[in-house]
């Protein structure tokens, strides 16, 4: 196996425009995933609560005010982890990053079961989250190749 942080290791190949560009679109494309495209089915598969105990999924309005989103903060920097980790595979093998992203997107969603009884509630969510994991994965690993 090649030295990944060497002197012509993948680290040193990485493209740090293309990089940065693909964590902003894949970011981009979750806030749309998440609100415009399946907002709503997701909101009510989740059963998603605000702070202040409004149960969005079941139609309340959340009268809170927002706080700064240190979520978001979080969800962006997993976001760049995970751009990061595809940016490193993806030049030593293709195939192996399709692989993992089909793997870690059945491994999370296989956990959600445990969590979710309904398979109606649990199918509509697995279905939003893996689609959207697989969309961000293929973002990340089509930027890789450029």
């Amino acid at each position: 196996m090649e030295n990944v942080f060497g002197e012509n290791g993948t680290f040193m190949t990485i493209s740090w425009l293309w990089y940065a560009l693909s964590v902003v679109v894949a970011f981009g494309t979750g806030a749309l995933w998440y609100t415009v495209i399946f907002g709503k089915q997701w909101i009510k598969a989740v059963n998603y609560e605000c702070k202040c105990g409004a149960n969005l999924g079941k139609g309340e309005e959340c009268k809170c005010k927002s706080s700064f989103p240190w979520e978001m903060i979080f969800q962006l920097v997993s976001t760049a982890l995970i751009g990061f980790m595809y940016f490193l595979l993806t030049p030593l093998s293709l195939v192996m990053s399709v692989i993992v992203c089909f793997a870690f997107a059945g491994w999370t969603k296989s956990m959600l079961k445990f969590q979710i009884s309904s398979w109606k509630r649990y199918i509509t969510l697995a279905s939003i989250d893996v689609g959207y994991f697989v969309v961000v994965s293929a973002i990340f690993i089509l930027f890789s190749l450029i």
